[in-house]
């Protein structure tokens, strides 16, 4: 028995260090062969490209996503509070909310550091010179503070302060259709109902912005909310949408919350719940990554049972001889397993640091730009999402390595003898 016993440990013991032997080997077929080179930097190349597209793209596709949702957000809030299901337009019935109930707002938020702006909608005919064009005056009780990036040149008006002010924002594209610029006044036409002749209000141009959003570029003219409440004859209390802006997204818990203070005939809106369509088209750049991803690791993956092939015809001498000594398939499979990690790690670290230093250019520089008539921002973003960069790595070295193991478990049936009679 204890004869036994030891041999079984002997046999344990022999099968790690052949374990061991087999990987070391393996490395140092990676590291010494001299006939490698073009397979070797085929499989690396292959490797890199699709690890740097696949991160690249991560990147700047969430990074996309990002900003043009904030810049959404900027104008339209975090979430607002409606008459339920109403739109964000002249037809949306006004409710009745005051100033006062803005702190449970606050409490059921659990938050101070949120802006709330009141806001209401009229639309109306613009009239300057020989010009005339249709418009939206968006009326709030002041401009929000994420507003004054997109200021072009002007000033802020303070709303808070002066009720009465006609001052307003126009946009870039408006203000070069009706040749206007700052301290310039215009005349807009308002029709109360059918019965009735139009009402005229005279404006002037307090600032001009620019968001890129098109949108609101073509139509959209910022005021005082008292100017749209004299316009439909609404007490001061009476708006169309309350707007809610917050540094971070509306958790679950914080919209069962608010939903607890807010009237039941109100319903509470995201930017994605009033413009589906544009999150459904940005929700096609995470499809289009991942679907490019999996191209370009099915095309890295049949590179590296190519690879293998070669590999192991180039080794053709070597394994039957070890495979003569006792070497095992298993054992085979590690060796040249481990040879081919070689390149897969080579050509992830090529790829990671090409992806890394280009997305790094960007992020500082923004010398990628892009169409904002079409993309809504002016240069590519960059995301630094650490947590699918990982994922990505981990499962092209997973898949590729996985692809390797087939053609191995085939040319491992190769019986040493018939190898070695060809020598």
């Amino acid at each position: 028995m204890v004869k036994a016993s030891r041999t079984q440990v002997s046999l344990r013991c022999m099968a790690t260090r052949w374990r061991k032997f087999s990987i070391w080997l393996g490395w140092q077929w990676g590291r010494r062969s001299a006939k490698l080179q073009k397979a070797n930097w085929l499989a690396t190349t292959v490797i890199a490209a699709g690890v740097f597209t696949v991160v690249v793209g991560i990147s700047t596709g969430t990074g996309l996503q990002n900003a043009i949702q904030k810049k959404v957000e900027n104008f339209h809030g975090t979430v607002q509070i409606r008459g339920y299901n109403q739109g964000s337009t002249t037809e949306a019935q006004p409710f009745n909310w005051p100033a006062s109930k803005n702190a449970q707002i606050r409490t059921a938020l659990s938050s101070e550091n949120i802006e709330l702006v009141s806001a209401s909608y009229k639309a109306g005919m613009v009239n300057h010179r020989t010009q005339l064009e249709g418009a939206l005056l968006m009326g709030v009780s002041t401009l929000p503070e994420n507003f004054s990036q997109h200021l072009v040149r002007g000033s802020v008006p303070d709303w808070e302060k002066n009720q009465t002010s006609t001052e307003v924002w126009i946009s870039t594209v408006l203000a070069a259709k009706l040749q206007v610029d700052c301290d310039s006044t215009f005349e807009m036409y308002f029709s109360r109902d059918p019965q009735s002749l139009p009402t005229l209000r005279y404006f002037q141009v307090a600032g001009i912005y620019e968001t890129g959003l098109a949108e609101w570029d073509a139509q959209t003219i910022f005021c005082n909310e008292s100017q749209i409440q004299r316009l439909n004859r609404w007490e001061e209390d009476e708006h169309q949408a309350l707007l809610i802006f917050m540094k971070e997204a509306l958790t679950e818990e914080q919209r069962q919350d608010l939903e607890m203070v807010i009237p039941l005939e109100l319903s509470i809106l995201t930017a994605r719940d009033d413009h589906s369509q544009l999150y459904q088209w940005l929700d096609l750049f995470d499809t289009n990554t991942w679907l490019l991803g999996i191209i370009l690791t099915l095309v890295a993956a049949f590179n590296a049972a190519v690879v293998i092939f070669i590999r192991i015809i180039e080794r053709k001498s070597s394994i039957a001889i070890l495979r003569t000594m006792g070497f095992s398939s298993k054992q085979l499979m590690a060796s040249i397993l481990t040879l081919f990690s070689r390149s897969i790690l080579t050509g992830m670290a090529i790829g990671n640091a090409l992806a890394f230093m280009l997305l790094l250019l960007q992020d500082q520089y923004a010398w990628l730009s892009l169409d904002p008539a079409t993309y809504y921002v002016k240069s590519v973003r960059v995301a630094w999402n650490w947590g699918e960069f990982i994922l990505a790595n981990g499962l092209i070295f997973i898949s590729v390595l996985g692809s390797a193991v087939l053609p191995v478990k085939i040319l491992s049936k190769i019986l040493p003898t018939q190898v070695l009679r060809m020598q």
